[in-house]
């Protein structure tokens, strides 16, 4: 949903502008309601599953620091621990990939703003208990990404490096947790998603896309394996 500049003026498109909160309370109203039918009518086990709102944020980070660290190491055993499988085979393939002699170097120098819970989504499964719930937090941060390749076997020293410059990045990270017969499982990747900048796209529900459609890759994706 367009923030800050993206919105429309109220004072050149106020018409436009009100339409825009009005369709924002009623998703707020929405996900209020959906978080109290997964807190207090979704399975009757105690204690009562905590939304854990504020622990969000934190818990986005270190996955997020976790995920991209494990895919430049090449670590799919990590990854296979903390990514939904979509996100798991898109990374698995981009590994495989990457020529034998190639590594990839990807630095989190920092975190510039808090991070940002903007919505969440919640879809009751047919399974009694049992319901996938789905999280958008805003990262910010600043980030180095270098791809490196070593001159031949047994030589320490790098024959070359290719070093991005240290960069503002702003990134949509999707997190999905599922509840399976009343219990919680731990929080994992499932993609990205971006910031809707048309005004009509949002107002419109039968074009508004899906949470995640772009995957996570978008950085990886910066380094290409020649």
């Amino acid at each position: 949903m367009p923030t800050g500049s993206k919105k429309p003026s109220i004072f050149t498109d106020f018409r436009k502008r009100m339409r825009l909160e009005w369709h924002r309370i009623q998703k707020r109203i929405e996900e209020k309601k959906m978080t109290y039918g997964y807190k207090f009518s979704l399975t009757e086990k105690r204690p009562r599953p905590k939304m854990g709102l504020r622990r969000i944020g934190p818990i986005a980070q270190a996955l997020y620091r976790q995920m991209y660290n494990a895919y430049a190491d090449g670590d799919v055993a990590t990854l296979s621990t903390i990514c939904t499988e979509g996100l798991l085979s898109s990374f698995k393939a981009r590994i495989a990939a990457r020529p034998h002699n190639e590594r990839i170097r990807w630095t989190l120098h920092r975190f510039t703003r808090g991070p940002k819970f903007v919505s969440q989504r919640i879809a009751v499964l047919p399974l009694s208990g049992s319901a996938v719930r789905q999280v958008i937090v805003r990262l910010q941060s600043r980030q180095t990404l270098a791809r490196v390749g070593s001159s031949g076997p047994g030589l320490m020293e790098d024959a070359y490096k290719q070093p991005d410059k240290e960069k503002a990045v702003s990134e949509y990270l999707v997190l999905q947790r599922r509840m399976w017969k009343g219990e919680e499982e731990p929080w994992m990747i499932w993609g990205t998603t971006e910031e809707t900048t048309s005004i009509d796209t949002v107002l419109e529900p039968h074009t508004t896309p899906t949470i995640g459609q772009r995957p996570v890759l978008n950085r990886a994706q910066s380094i290409k394996a020649k």
